[in-house]
């Protein structure tokens, strides 16, 4: 079998499954109209409808190649091929050889596991309605289109070319495209009339590139009028916007399913989670990897001692995050929290790292006796720190103070 009949083969079964090709002993003619039909193999049939949806399924550079009469007649012979294949491999039994059986089973497992995980598992994690329709106003930034503009300019080293050019199209009604075409000494976009094409504010302008100075200029433009000439990077031009669109946020019909992907994807391992911890009561399971691995794991006091006692600031914080992520709901957690503020804002002098980790222990363990001393760290943060023992002796001192 040649290469391009392999490439057809997986398109091919996705179409004839859904396309009812005749295979029930009948004549073609009698599941078809003959005017209808575009080839038969014995009881086989192929309809010219069912050859359209299949070509419509190509990929793009296939789609081309066959899309005229006589493609349709070459398809229609790779389709028959197919067939005469499928069949030929029935009649050799190929499917009791050991490899192509393994084939058979490795792909069945891989259709039935995925249909079941689509079917019966992720689409519990399909959003709301109400859902998709607060995200979408609450995160419009991720759907805003950026204002665009389109404008013209023509460029010059010598900036009292650009001046007198400028009066001749103000005063003497010459075309601003045509100077372009004529005076420009841009290369890029002369042969244009000085085209720069659509662009967002600060970003890429045929003919310039990337030019903080033209942006601000262009912010302050109203569509029509000449200004300039303006002195950029690379020299002077006179600057004319054809036009500005606004900045508008995406219709939600046209971003409703994107949200529905993002939100859907975010939800899936949780899903998938609750789902296969029940469904593992059926059945006897052991996972003996994750026992040897559990076993072997430190607990929160463990972590929080070999934390303390660890040279390396950032090895440290990396210890007091394993006992937040992992055991959230220990009586450790809170100190750890407060330990990677403190290590940030005392050892690695970054305050802004230091900030969000006391915050983060405030909003999550709002009762924990570390929250106080969270928020006297936060108002203190450019104040010289007491010395002290454990947390306890920095809690007591802090009471001193306030005291």
């Amino acid at each position: 079998m040649n290469r391009r009949i392999l490439l057809l083969s997986a398109a091919l079964t996705a179409v004839l499954a859904v396309s009812s090709c005749s295979r029930d002993g009948k004549k073609a003619s009698l599941d078809v109209p003959e005017n209808q039909i575009a080839a038969t193999v014995e009881d086989w049939t192929l309809s010219r409808t069912q050859l359209e949806d299949f070509l419509s399924r190509l990929p793009e550079v296939q789609r081309r190649r066959y899309d005229t009469p006589q493609g349709r007649a070459e398809l229609a012979e790779r389709l028959m091929q197919e067939e005469i294949a499928f069949r030929e491999a029935k009649r050799l039994k190929l499917g009791n050889r050991e490899e192509i059986k393994k084939q058979l089973d490795d792909a069945e497992r891989a259709i039935l596991v995925a249909g079941y995980l689509k079917d019966e598992v992720d689409s519990k994690a399909r959003p709301s309605e109400e859902e998709i329709h607060e995200y979408y106003e609450t995160h419009q930034d991720l759907y805003t289109v950026l204002e665009t503009l389109r404008a013209q300019h023509i460029f010059s080293k010598d900036r009292q070319k650009l001046v007198d050019i400028k009066e001749r199209v103000e005063e003497g009604g010459e075309k601003f495209t045509t100077m372009a075409h004529k005076y420009s000494e841009d290369k890029l976009t002369q042969a244009d009339g000085g085209d720069l094409g659509y662009f967002n504010p600060g970003g890429y302008m045929k003919g310039i590139g990337y030019s903080q100075i033209i942006t601000e200029e262009l912010m302050k433009m109203e569509p029509g009028k000449i200004y300039g000439p303006i002195k950029w990077e690379e020299g002077y031009s006179l600057v004319r916007v054809n036009e500005r669109q606004p900045a508008q946020v995406r219709p939600y019909d046209d971003v409703h399913d994107e949200i529905v992907e993002r939100l859907a994807r975010e939800k899936i391992d949780e899903v998938r989670a609750a789902h296969f911890t029940e469904a593992e009561k059926g059945y006897k399971t052991r996972n003996l990897l994750m026992e040897a691995y559990t076993t072997t794991q430190r607990g929160p006091q463990e972590l929080f001692d070999y934390a303390q006692n660890s040279s390396d600031p950032r090895q440290r914080i990396v210890a007091f995050q394993e006992i937040v992520d992992k055991f959230p709901k220990d009586n450790y957690a809170p100190q750890a929290l407060f330990m990677i503020g403190f290590v940030y804002a005392e050892e690695l002098k970054d305050m802004s790292m230091a900030d969000r980790s006391f915050n983060e222990l405030i909003a999550k363990y709002p009762e924990s006796d570390m929250a106080p001393t969270a928020k006297w760290m936060l108002e203190n943060l450019n104040e010289p720190m007491p010395k002290f023992e454990d947390l306890n002796d920095l809690n007591r001192q802090i009471e001193e103070k306030s005291d």
